[in-house]
């Protein structure tokens, strides 16, 4: 289940990734069996054009939890860009099979790796209509 808990986010994402969040964003959580296995935040949101997304989790994501993520996402913009390490190869891969696709590289952007930008669009966009 998909649900919007900015704190809770937040905080997971804080934890996980080592990194801070700033305000304002949205933060949405998901859970399995009511335990907290992974969380989105979706912020720099320019409403009808795009907002970016910082996701990780613990478990892997089901197609649900994507189509709900996509829903909400598209529903308000019609772009999400994502970034994630040259390193993370599982996100790479999570990406590219929902349809995102590679735009480029921001070099030296995470202590040890430079990340790859994606972008999706909601015309291109495979998950939710």
């Amino acid at each position: 289940m998909v649900r919007q808990d900015d704190e809770a986010a937040r905080r997971y994402i804080e934890r996980e990734l080592g990194t801070y969040i700033a305000d304002p964003f949205i933060g949405l959580v998901i859970e399995r069996n009511h335990q907290l296995v992974g969380a989105i935040v979706l912020n720099d949101y320019t409403p009808g054009k795009n907002i970016e997304m910082t996701g990780h989790s613990n478990a892997n994501w089901s197609p649900k939890d994507v189509r709900d993520i996509a829903r909400y996402c598209f529903g308000r913009v019609r772009r999400i860009t994502a970034r994630t390490s040259m390193k993370n190869e599982k996100a790479i891969k999570m990406l590219e099979a929902i349809g995102f696709k590679r735009e480029g590289v921001l070099r030296d952007w995470f202590d040890d790796a430079d990340a790859i930008v994606f972008g999706l669009l909601r015309s291109e966009q495979r998950i939710y209509r």
